[in-house]
């Protein structure tokens, strides 16, 4: 293969800046998780403003300008940003149903990969949420601040444009791949690794195939204002106890359908049920989404419509010059002990509780 020692450098400085990003981010919440909430009012502490402080400060005011000022120091301007083409609404469409297909597989494999590691040492799945449990106690402003509007630019950035402008040249398979591969780990747990690889791929396809990072940023601005704030402030509206309520009085009614004080403290039940109907309506939407997103997978995949260009010979030794390089095991080896550490931190406390 053309360049393999370039490539295999190049795929190496981007990894190892990657890694170093990430191992910054986690060095300043080991620091305001150690230090700081030692100093700061325990109220303040105990707070969803201080969680998300926790992950704005390390990861989008360290960590992200520290990735920047390693690549500019350790690259050369040799980027090729991706032919840009249009991406019309009918591929904006599919895409978002192929999207949504991806989140339910990859949720569901996350899921039940979690049940298995954690279920043994007596961990209720939960706790295995972290991020999920830190949604539903928060303010909908720090939600769609960090969730749905950072995440998204820094995180399409970071594995999509940067990756993918400096290593497209040496073929667009292995790009594709590495950029979603190294986004699922970057989550650091199994719950999320399989849908943010799966979107990963999909996004660094249609970055590759347009050029465009604008359009990857809103996809996944558009899938996570959709779990996590959408789906998340839903959920805390439900009066789970209006619902059983109604379920109770419903019955009560149809046997005495002519108690007028039955039927009002029915409706008024109902009423306080509407957000739960809300949510079952966007749960089946969102289904629906999936379901139909899932068979356009099965007939792209049947057609081979996705078009990569490759060769066997470029995938085999592109893989092994992408994967096989100093940088990329070192953030490897980093994502394994966030991976590590986020287990732990759910397993010892079932083991000792």
């Amino acid at each position: 293969m053309e360049n393999s020692s370039l490539m295999k450098k190049t795929y190496s400085k981007y990894a190892f800046s990657a890694a170093m990003f990430m191992v910054a981010a986690v060095i300043v919440q080991l620091f305001n998780n150690i230090v700081l909430t030692k100093v700061l009012p325990e109220s303040f502490v105990n707070s969803s403003v201080f969680a998300f402080f926790n992950i704005i400060f390390p990861e989008y005011i360290i960590g992200f300008p520290l990735l920047i000022v390693l690549i500019m120091l350790i690259f050369k301007m040799d980027t090729k940003v991706p032919e840009n083409n249009k991406f019309g609404f009918g591929k904006f469409i599919v895409t978002l149903l192929m999207m949504a297909g991806a989140v339910l597989v990859g949720a569901i494999l996350g899921t039940g990969l979690t049940i298995i590691t954690t279920r043994p040492f007596g961990v209720n799945i939960a706790d295995t949420n972290a991020l999920g449990n830190l949604m539903m106690g928060s303010n909908p402003f720090w939600r769609i601040l960090t969730v749905g509007i950072l995440a998204p630019i820094v995180e399409e950035l970071v594995f999509r444009k940067f990756l993918i402008d400096r290593v497209v040249k040496y073929g667009e398979f292995v790009a594709i791949f590495t950029s979603g591969l190294m986004f699922g780990l970057f989550h650091g747990n199994f719950s999320q690794f399989f849908y943010a690889t799966f979107i990963g791929w999909i996004f660094a396809y249609v970055y590759v195939r347009t050029g465009k990072v604008w359009i990857t940023i809103l996809f996944h601005m558009m899938m996570n204002l959709a779990t996590s704030v959408v789906s998340v402030t839903l959920l805390g509206m439900v009066d789970y106890e209006a619902v059983n309520r109604y379920s109770e009085l419903s019955k009560q009614v149809l046997a005495n359908p002519s108690d007028t004080a039955l039927q009002a403290q029915m409706t008024e039940a109902m009423m306080a049920s509407i957000p739960y109907l809300l949510l079952c309506g966007w749960f089946a939407f969102l289904g629906f989404l999936a379901f139909v997103g899932i068979i356009i997978w099965i007939v792209v995949l049947v057609r081979k419509k996705i078009k990569i260009q490759r060769t066997e010979d470029q995938v085999e030794k592109g893989m092994k010059f992408a994967w096989g390089n100093p940088g990329m095991i070192i953030f490897v080896a980093a994502m394994v002990v966030l991976f590590v550490m986020n287990y732990l931190s759910m397993i010892l406390p079932a083991i000792k509780g």
